[in-house]
């Protein structure tokens, strides 16, 4: 018979463990219903009517609690990634980047909790091994597609959770810092000055589709190095 949640005794002791009946559903549903800035294990327990240890017999600590919101909050907001059968290795990679990138944006403000770890590849495992496949097709070595694959999620979690912040905080600390960091010497670095005055938008997408095509140009200039021993690669 499956327990189910039980309200404090009328000796005041809340249920603990499996007799609370809990699971890492309800958990983060209570957890999401509470928001990021009064969320603790102790303010989940509450909002359950369960003792503090049964919710840490799932969720450790506010980290744990973060992470798991903010890995449902990414599969429940982000698209599928489609990687057309028939294209490039270069064109997956783009596929696969720009809907990474989206996906993570979608999560908003939880985005800074998100981390490249097997919990969120593994809900990204459809695309990734079509873009793996492509890889493989196209003469990658298993240990070289892997490294491809690994930057590749690195630049854009990086850039997606930039611009979450841009947006929530409506900041654009790079301009801030470099304007900072002239103020008095614009004489002496003249050229980097005229640059920052363009007040250019680095967070854009612009940025990350160029961030994507210099790592596929890099990609590919590595590969021809390598031509001799391991062979070029194929689009």
């Amino acid at each position: 018979m499956v327990a189910t949640e039980r309200t404090p005794s009328a000796g005041g002791r809340r249920p603990v463990g499996r007799r609370a009946g809990l699971d890492l559903r309800r958990i983060i549903d209570a957890a999401r219903s509470l928001g990021t800035e009064t969320l603790t294990v102790q303010a989940v327990a509450d909002k359950l009517g369960v003792d503090r240890k049964a919710v840490r017999h799932h969720a450790t600590d506010r980290e744990t609690l973060l992470k798991l919101m903010a890995l449902d909050a990414f599969s429940e907001n982000s698209s599928d990634i489609d990687i057309p059968a028939d294209c490039s290795w270069q064109e997956a990679c783009r596929v696969y980047a720009l809907g990474f990138a989206d996906n993570v944006i979608a999560t908003d403000a939880l985005a800074e909790h998100l981390r490249l770890d097997h919990a969120l590849l593994a809900k990204l495992g459809v695309p990734t091994e079509a873009v793996a496949r492509k890889l493989t097709e196209a003469g990658f070595d298993d240990e070289s597609a892997l490294r491809v694959l690994a930057l590749l999620t690195n630049v854009c979690m990086a850039y997606a959770q930039d611009v979450v912040f841009v947006s929530r905080s409506g900041e654009r600390p790079r301009r801030l810092m470099a304007r900072e960091a002239l103020s008095g010497h614009e004489r002496e670095f003249e050229n980097f000055a005229r640059m920052v005055d363009l007040s250019i938008d680095t967070y854009d997408r612009k940025q990350l589709e160029m961030s994507v095509e210099i790592f596929l140009s890099g990609i590919e200039a590595v590969l021809l190095r390598g031509r001799d021993t391991s062979g070029p690669a194929r689009d």
